[in-house]
């Protein structure tokens, strides 16, 4: 079960305002963030809201991704499956035994495509909702298997845009508490998609700024008096990851807007 303070995280809204784009490219292709400002809205009876505002430009204005975007590259995750003469087999959980290289596959319209190895350290994950799905529907499963089961997954980092860490100060040392958020991957953290605003932008240069709103009622729960820091960074279409920015330190009330 849920702990209350936590069930609310990863509702996420982003807005964006241009300042310019380009017909000739004068910016490098991958993207570069800076921290803008950190913003909190509280409302009674609903959920806060954690406004993170950055700067940013592109070379080819290659930035965001709409919600029906779901085929590879931009994928949910990758199946890990083991090749046995010449066909490949999900890895189940509790599996003991399996061939090595584990191999990625990705799956998309009755298509399955190979797409690296997998890295582990010598066992298997254990059980968590990172690292396993149970299938539940047969008639839908792209690798046609014949029973249900829990199986490996990989989760693909490039079905999010945008990815953001949480610091709190802890005995005067900023730890990373995302674990406290995530329950083992069971829980939408707010790692996130930036919507594509305006597809005639892509393939000019493009500066401007993104708010990116977290939603959630167990931020002054959770936060309380801390002392927070942020940490985040974004991929364009292309893949390409921007550098990673940071916030400025900051506690809830001075950061709250009236």
């Amino acid at each position: 079960m849920l702990n209350n303070r936590f069930k609310y995280f990863g509702y996420c809204l982003a807005s964006i305002s241009l300042l310019g784009c380009y017909d000739s490219p004068d910016l490098p292709e991958e993207p570069s963030i800076s921290f803008n400002r950190i913003e909190f809205v509280a409302v009674d009876g609903a959920a806060d809201s954690l406004i993170l505002t950055f700067n940013f430009e592109d070379g080819d204005g290659d930035i965001g991704l709409d919600i029906y975007e779901v085929y590879p590259p931009y994928h949910n995750f990758n199946y890990v499956v083991q090749e046995v003469d010449s066909e490949y087999y999900l890895i189940e959980y509790g599996q003991l035994s399996f061939n090595e290289p584990l191999i990625l596959a990705t799956a998309y319209e009755g298509e399955v495509t190979l797409s690296g190895n997998y890295d582990f350290d010598q066992t298997l994950p254990d059980y968590g909702c990172a690292d396993y799905l149970v299938t539940t529907d047969l008639e839908t499963d792209p690798l046609d298997i014949d029973q249900m089961d829990t199986f490996l997954i990989k989760k693909n980092r490039f079905n999010k845009n945008i990815y953001v860490n949480f610091y709190k100060k802890i005995r005067g040392e900023y730890q990373l508490i995302n674990d406290d958020f995530s329950q083992g991957g069971c829980v939408e953290f707010f790692n996130s998609r930036i919507p594509v605003f305006d597809e005639g932008n892509i393939g000019k240069s493009l500066k401007g700024d993104i708010s990116f709103a977290m939603l959630s009622q167990g931020f002054q729960q959770t936060f309380r008096n801390d002392s927070i820091k942020m940490s985040f960074y974004i991929y364009d279409r292309n893949l390409n990851k921007s550098n990673v920015a940071e916030t400025s330190d900051f506690v809830l009330i001075n950061i709250t807007r009236d």
